[in-house]
């Protein structure tokens, strides 16, 4: 699958092998996903993509993708819930889990494919108005810094 523009010029900060490593886990997720929402959130020294069912990124989000300098973290916000025989899942939080992948080999682990379709199938999840026959791509991007005065300050 093409990564979009967006993403790409996203993961320009990374070393070559980490992109190629976020691509393979981005084609991955779709594979098994298939046509969703995926919003690209850069941020200072990462990148999260998050893919979701609606427009609802939040509340219909079946997981995400975290691009750190040297790994990428494929989490799964509901992934507590989530059935997991080969032991993949990392992390100690209420509800959010994550597999850590730290090579292109990580991403063909048995059982990575199994997780993201127990978390495409999650109870909860809305479903689009119309199916979706293609990935919607979106960039969110910070909002630029207004010259002018808040106003009225009042604290």
């Amino acid at each position: 699958m093409k990564t979009p523009p967006e993403l790409k010029e996203a993961l320009e900060r990374f070393e070559p092998e980490v992109q190629d490593l976020a691509a393979a886990a981005r084609a991955v997720v779709l594979d098994v996903v298939g046509p969703c929402y995926e919003c690209i959130f850069p941020i200072k020294r990462l990148v999260s993509v998050l893919y979701s069912t609606t427009e609802k990124r939040m509340k219909d989000n079946i997981c995400l993708l975290v691009v750190y300098r040297d790994h990428v973290n494929l989490m799964f916000p509901r992934g507590v819930d989530l059935n997991d025989p080969k032991g993949l899942l990392e992390g100690a939080g209420k509800a959010m889990r994550h597999v850590k992948m730290r090579a292109a080999a990580d991403v063909d682990r048995a059982g990575v494919r199994h997780l993201l379709a127990q978390a495409n199938k999650r109870q909860g999840l809305g479903k689009p108005d119309e199916p979706l026959r293609k990935v919607l791509t979106s960039l969110k991007s910070r909002p630029t810094a207004s010259t002018e005065p808040a106003w009225p300050r009042l604290f």
